[in-house]
């Protein structure tokens, strides 16, 4: 026998093997139990959650030689056939290329005459909303009041395209996706079978990547145990999957904190250099962002998905930051992706918006800003210190000798002399005018700081 691919060889095979989806399995198992079957369903959700699954197993639960039963007893002739999707009586039709008025006459016709060798003939079709209005309408009537042995089970991935006529005659389940916790163990378990191992960190990767579709994940492992056998590490999912390194988002997003906007625009010309595009680069420092404002507000549950390295480094960075620091950043970040996907020079628009979120950090001292963004401040400052040998040489010879210094100190008390008796009239005029020029001065940097930071906020 060929290849069969883990999306097919790991399918569930019944009620009980299918993942989070219980408000689907227990409905249909106490229907079946109690004899109360409808005569049609709508299977709703994303793609890859077990809705042609579900609609499979309902099916063997009802044609089951020892049913109707909710625990089909998967050796008799009825539900291997069904299994292996040959079965006379149970039609799985996809709806892309069965969307016709002509294709809904024919299958209406073909309802009317009996089942050949099961109890019911049920009609699986798949992503129903590719269906005509046409046909939609062909379908009302027979849909409404089938024959007593026929059972018509509806899958899509957009109900909103099925009409209320249709929606009213089914009963609607909706899937939901299926969470990165119970989807890793089952990856786990079902890896452990066929002797692969995945570490912590490519496993998070998969399930990240599979956005809650079990139908993707196994897709991916087909494609990692081509790519590097049965020993899977994070590093080569990420490389498979095209994922921008963490370090380079850690270092991108430390560079704008710290106001160093010449270091974020090379990582982000580095990063590019690397091959990734504008696109790529600026959805995956998004995400980084996100997990990153997460990490700085403290709602830690909503990370279970990140792997736990790039949770110690969010979690080092944090430290002391505040929130619409990041926020401010991400808003920024968020805003630009837009403009990317129409603009004529993305990589413009990036640098641009880099350039933007580095100006915000004038708006927050240093000491709040995180260790790893602090080092480019602490660079910036010893670069700025550092005295050229001209200058050190040119003080030494400004220097002045002993005997100047004393001759200076003596002017210096003369003078002193001369003031102590005009000091104290003045003293008390002189205050106040220092204090008014004082109070100008601070309210003239003040509106200076306040333009500023108006200013940069409209640019944002």
């Amino acid at each position: 026998m060929s290849y069969l691919v883990f999306a097919r060889k790991w399918r569930p095979q019944t009620f009980d093997e299918v993942m989070s989806q219980d408000h689907v399995t227990i409905t249909l198992k106490n229907a079946i139990d109690t004899g109360r079957i409808g005569h049609a369903y709508l299977m709703t959700g994303p793609r890859g959650v077990g809705k042609t699954t579900t609609a499979r197993i309902f099916a063997k639960a009802l044609n089951c030689e020892n049913g109707p039963t909710s625990k089909p007893c998967q050796t008799c002739d009825s539900c291997r056939s069904i299994t292996a999707g040959n079965h006379i009586d149970v039609m799985e039709i996809d709806g892309a290329s069965n969307r016709g008025i002509d294709q809904i006459r024919d299958l209406r016709e073909k309802a009317r005459y009996a089942t050949v060798s099961a109890r019911y003939k049920i009609y699986i079709i798949d992503e129903v909303h590719m269906l005509t209005n046409e046909a939609f309408n062909a379908l009302l009537k027979t849909l409404e009041e089938p024959p007593e042995s026929v059972i018509f089970i509806f899958a899509t991935t957009q109900p909103r395209k099925v009409p209320d006529t249709i929606l009213s005659r089914c009963q609607r389940f909706d899937f939901r996706r299926i969470p990165v916790s119970d989807m890793s163990e089952y990856l786990k378990r079902e890896a452990l079978k066929e002797e692969i191992t995945l570490d912590s960190t490519a496993l998070s990767l998969v399930c990240r990547a599979s956005g809650g579709s079990m139908r993707d994940a196994l897709s991916l492992m087909d494609q990692l145990v081509s790519f590097s056998g049965n020993d899977i590490k994070g590093e080569e999912v990420a490389k498979l999957l095209g994922m921008v390194e963490t370090d380079l988002l850690a270092n991108i997003t430390s560079g704008m904190l710290a106001g160093n906007t010449s270091e974020a625009i090379d990582q982000v010309s580095s990063a590019l250099a690397e091959g990734y595009s504008v696109d790529e680069l600026l959805d995956a420092l998004i995400i980084f962002l996100r997990n990153f404002l997460l990490t700085v507000t403290g709602a830690s549950n909503s990370l279970s998905d990140v792997p736990e390295s790039e949770r110690r480094l969010l979690l080092e960075m944090s430290e002391g930051l505040p929130d619409v620091a990041v926020l401010n950043i991400l808003r920024i970040l968020s805003g630009a992706a837009i403009e990317v996907r129409r603009s004529s020079l993305p990589r413009v628009t990036l640098e641009t918006a880099i350039m933007t979120a580095s100006k915000l950090s004038r708006v927050f001292s240093i000491s709040d800003l995180p260790p790893v963004a602090k080092r480019f401040i602490e660079k910036r400052e010893k670069t700025e210190q550092v005295t050229s040998p001209e200058k050190e040489i040119s003080a030494i010879e400004a220097e002045p000798s002993p005997a100047e210094k004393h001759q200076l100190k003596e002017e210096i008390a003369e003078k002193n002399e001369a003031d102590e008796a005009t000091a104290d009239i003045t003293e008390d005029k002189d205050l106040k005018q220092k204090n008014t020029a004082d109070d100008e001065i601070d309210e003239e940097k003040e509106k200076k700081t306040s333009q500023e930071v108006l200013g940069l906020f409209d640019a944002v």
